[in-house]
């Protein structure tokens, strides 16, 4: 499967698991100069900033920790990016978190 499609699946996957636990989506794939954020979810009134990573097993280790301290940077710089382009609309949000979710895909036959 195309690298690009599986991890839109991840992501749709993701916003789906924000908003059973009720979390309102914002923005998916929320790009400006700065870097780009996969997720934006608000509930009661915070902000969510949520990069996403999904893989097929752990054998380069857990999906989070390919989120390295570059990664982080450039969310929190796109973070502000949003932020400060919501504050000219009139809204800013109470708080403000980053979050990670992990997608693991994995398939399993059973054996008959």
């Amino acid at each position: 499967m195309d690298k690009r499609v599986f991890g839109q699946i991840g992501e749709n996957t993701a916003a789906d698991v924000l908003r059973a636990k009720g979390y309102r989506i914002l923005r998916q794939n929320y790009r400006c100069s700065c870097g780009e954020i996969d997720i934006i979810a608000e509930k009661d009134g915070d902000v969510s900033f949520v990069e996403v990573k999904t893989r097929q097993n752990f054998s380069y280790g857990r999906p989070c920790e390919a989120v390295d301290r570059k990664k982080l940077q450039h969310m929190h710089r796109a973070a502000r990016c949003y932020l400060e382009d919501m504050k000219e609309k009139g809204y800013f949000p109470r708080r403000y978190d980053f979050q990670i979710i992990e997608i693991v895909v994995q398939q399993m036959e059973a054996a008959l």
